[in-house]
Formats: C-alpha cells, sequence, structure tokens
C-alpha cells in the first residue's frame, strides 16, 4: 500500500498530539486506569512507516512550445516563472502569444532646454552624509548640518542625589 506525503504526515502529528495527551491525562472516577497513549502512538507510527509514499501530483512535462501547448498545470507554473520580476516580460509575452515581435517603444526626443536656470542636486548619500543639511551658505559653497553637537566637555548634571542607595527590599528582575 501507499499513502501521499500529507497523510504520512498527518499520521506523525497524530501521533505527536496524543503523545501530548499522555502528559495531560488526568484520572476523574477513583480506580480510573489510564489508557496506555504510548502503545497507540507507536501503532500510529509504525503503520506510517510501512506504507511507501507516493507523490501527489504526476511529474512535470516541459518542453520548448506555447503556453497553449503545454498542459494546464505546466503552463501555469511557467507563467507564474515568468512572471517573478526576474525575466524580461517580453519573455513572458512570447510564451503567451508566440515569438511575434513586440513592437518597441517610439523614440523619445530630448526637450531643448532653452531659458531654462541652471539648478544643483543635492544628493543624500547616507553611507558618507549622517543628517540632513539645515542651509547653504551661497557664498562659500558649504551646506551646513541641521544636528550640532554638543560640546566635547559639557558637565552633565546628576539627578540622583550624592549617596543614593536602593531600598533593601529591592529585588532584581531578569
Amino acid at each position: 500500500m501507499s499513502m501521499t506525503e500529507a497523510q504520512k504526515r498527518d499520521a506523525y502529528l497524530e501521533a505527536q498530539n496524543i503523545m501530548r495527551l499522555d502528559k495531560k491525562w488526568q484520572q476523574l472516577m477513583p480506580g480510573e486506569r489510564k489508557p496506555d497513549f504510548r502503545r497507540v502512538a507507536r501503532e500510529i507510527i509504525r503503520r506510517a512507516l510501512g506504507h511507501k509514499v507516493r507523490r501527489n501530483e504526476a511529474p512535470l512535462e516541459m518542453h520548448d512550445g506555447l503556453m497553449h501547448e503545454h498542459k494546464p498545470r505546466e503552463a501555469a507554473l511557467i507563467e507564474r516563472t515568468l512572471k517573478n520580476g526576474m525575466h524580461d516580460p517580453r519573455i513572458l509575452h512570447s510564451f503567451q502569444r508566440g515569438a511575434e515581435e513586440v513592437s518597441q517603444r517610439p523614440e523619445q526626443h530630448e526637450i531643448a532646454d532653452d531659458g531654462l536656470p541652471d539648478y544643483e542636486v543635492f544628493v543624500h548619500d547616507h553611507g558618507t552624509t549622517i543628517d540632513y543639511p539645515s542651509h547653504y551658505e551661497p557664498g562659500t559653497g558649504v551646506y551646513h548640518s541641521s544636528v550640532h553637537a554638543p560640546p566635547e566637555h559639557a558637565v552633565v548634571p546628576m539627578q540622583v542625589p550624592a549617596g543614593a542607595r536602593l531600598h533593601s527590599d529591592y529585588k532584581a528582575v531578569h
């Protein structure tokens, strides 16, 4: 006999659940005997191990044909693979509609910039700049930082009075 992978996995999960019952079982009536959960779980696993595993699906039959020349399962798998964004969309179109030439986009002409003022572009590079600029100083060509560093030797005021201790009933929680 044979069983599918899903049926075999379900048998193992059922055996695990029975073993959990073994740990949780409680006696409800005086003199009630505990069922042999371990024997039942062993029997389920023994039956599952005795069966061969068969595949749920037939093997794939791939060839270099168009979408309508494949079986529905293979065609859907190839189409999903070509739609994942890793390949040129023209490959998907040629698989769906054939190898006919896909029309290219029309050439775009550059727009003449007559009369447009020159402009400067500031590119924020996170690898080299740490903070955003706040303003630009035109005479020097320098961007000033929006973040100001504190003085290096500043005294940090303490909020706790000198000699303060924790209460003796303090318990560390980890």
